[in-house]
């Protein structure tokens, strides 16, 4: 499947389509306003362990927010090389549900470089988009 999206289209609108996705998917489970980033993390699992889609930490860095998102099913299904495109439905995800915090709308979430295996950690951050 991976090969077919990738022959079809270019990665750029692959990554918009599957952020669309997660977009998605993070309205049909919406996340309540949390008091604090332990909270956060504690629904945002409960919504991942309630559809089998891995699980994820957040961790509080100088100047944005560290998400590590392990055991995704894309990550398997698809394997290292769609990780690029792939990992915009983990940034609709994550995106939607902070943006449902009320946080600024200019802080962004965005998948990290990596050198992904199938099944390791999508690492992503919360920080200030850049202008």
């Amino acid at each position: 499947m991976a090969a077919e999206l990738a022959a079809g289209l270019p990665p750029e609108d692959l990554h918009q389509l599957f952020f669309r996705i997660g977009e998605n998917v993070a309205r049909t489970f919406p996340v309540p306003p949390c008091a604090s980033l332990a909270e956060l993390e504690a629904e945002f699992n409960a919504r991942w362990d309630g559809i089998d889609w891995g699980y994820g930490t957040l961790r509080e860095e100088a100047d944005g927010l560290r998400i590590r998102h392990a055991c995704s099913p894309l990550a398997m299904a698809f394997g290292p090389e769609s990780t690029g495109w792939s990992s915009g439905f983990l940034e609709g995800v994550y995106q939607t549900w902070f943006a449902s915090q009320r946080l600024p709308a200019s802080l962004r979430v965005q998948a990290l470089p990596s050198a992904a295996q199938p099944g390791a950690v999508i690492e992503l951050r919360l920080a200030r988009s850049s202008p």
